[in-house]
């Protein structure tokens, strides 16, 4: 009876111990969490410096589009143009970036006094110009759009290696 009692203090025990309170990871999504200025989290990445060089990491070592999207629309919208460069420089280079191209375009632009494109130097507008036709040439809608803009909709346009020859002379 003794050692019944010894073998079911030490069950006991070990169950009391090794049962730690365990908390199950939630998942919370972005577009449900909220703060005071009402902005969905996704739009405040880049405000999480760790975070954002995290994802942008990511973005450059391995392509991931996703990963670059997520950082690069705020840092547009927060005029972040400098730092954004670099990595949209890099994903549009070295992995052949939409959306990269159309980034670099509107940095190009909008980092002109007036945020136009005629406001740019010739070598300057032709390089946004690259950009903004390469962006059209693999898909991108938004370039399409930027395009109708400029050009009107039933014009022609010329390729983009036209424009960085003419970047280049």
């Amino acid at each position: 009876m003794k050692n019944i009692f010894i073998y079911l203090s030490v069950c006991l025990t070990f169950l009391i111990f090794s049962c730690n309170e365990k908390k199950e990871s939630t998942i919370i999504k972005p577009s449900v969490v909220k703060d005071h200025d009402e902005r969905p989290n996704h739009e405040k990445i880049t405000e999480n410096k760790k975070a954002s060089d995290s994802l942008l990491s990511l973005a450059i070592s391995k392509g991931d589009e996703m990963a670059y999207n997520s950082v690069a629309q705020d840092f547009i919208i927060n005029e972040n143009y400098k730092k954004l460069l670099y990595y949209s420089l890099i994903m549009a280079n070295k992995y052949n970036n939409s959306q990269a191209h159309f980034d670099i375009y509107v940095i190009l632009v909008e980092s002109s006094e007036n945020k136009s494109l005629n406001d740019l130097d010739k070598k300057t507008k032709n390089l946004a110009m690259y950009h903004l036709i390469k962006s059209v040439e693999l898909g991108y809608k938004s370039a399409k759009y930027e395009i109708d803009e400029i050009f009107g909709k039933e014009k022609k346009i010329k390729n983009s290696d036209y424009y960085l020859i003419e970047y280049a002379k």
